[in-house]
């Protein structure tokens, strides 16, 4: 099922309206998470564009239809005012990280030869296509480049999300904690390596990767 619909796209982003549903009366609308791999299927190109989302913006879908604080829980607004629901629009911004060719089957780590469309639809990214496009960490150096949001917490929480990938299919809980674990470790020797001229800043996303509890 698709999430959101591309509205605007170049060679290394996207912005992509949520597409919302109605379930017993009540709008619906799946939100990707911060950092989560998406996919623009794009049959003009024959190519599959994926993506890193790095915001979920909430808004009224023009200047006159303001949302103004009604002092009602959400519960209350959907038996009260129903309607306010239906006018907030929710945009994905994503930063483009790889794509797929359709005539080689290949997955590649860099940006693709075309944006995706106008009006292609964006989906979740499945856990193969995460484990592929994640099992190197070229994917950090073009996070790094974006402005928008703070760099390191979108590489960490990037990287929180593939090793949640990979243990999203493994029996125990024990065996999926020492795989995502492994791959936690094998991402910060990327980001040594790639950090290794700011010492702070390594460690700071090294932090991010696995962050303990506080409290």
């Amino acid at each position: 099922m698709a999430l959101a619909e591309v509205l605007t796209s170049s060679i290394t982003g996207l912005i992509a309206e949520t597409i919302k549903s109605e379930i017993a009366g009540n709008i619906k609308i799946s939100k990707p998470r911060f950092g989560s791999f998406v996919r623009v299927d794009s049959p003009e190109n024959e190519i599959s564009v994926f993506a890193i989302v790095f915001n979920v913006i909430t808004n009224p879908p023009d200047s006159v239809h303001k949302p103004s604080a009604l002092g009602l829980t959400r519960d209350q607004l959907r038996v009260e005012q129903p309607h306010i629901f239906a006018l907030l629009k929710t945009e994905v911004h994503a930063q483009i990280v790889g794509y797929l060719d359709w005539q080689t089957k290949a997955i590649y780590q860099h940006l693709p030869p075309q944006p995706p469309e106008v009006h292609d639809f964006l989906y979740t990214a499945t856990v193969d296509e995460v484990m592929k496009l994640s099992s190197e960490f070229e994917f950090l150096r073009l996070l790094n480049g974006v402005t928008s949001v703070p760099p390191d917490e979108l590489m960490a929480a990037s990287v929180r999300e593939a090793a949640r990938a990979r243990a999203a299919d493994i029996a125990t809980p024990a065996e999926a904690e020492a795989i995502s674990t492994a791959y936690l470790i094998e991402a910060g020797r990327a980001i040594s390596q790639l950090f290794r001229s700011d010492y702070e800043r390594m460690l700071s996303i090294v932090r991010k990767i696995k962050p303990a509890n506080v409290g």
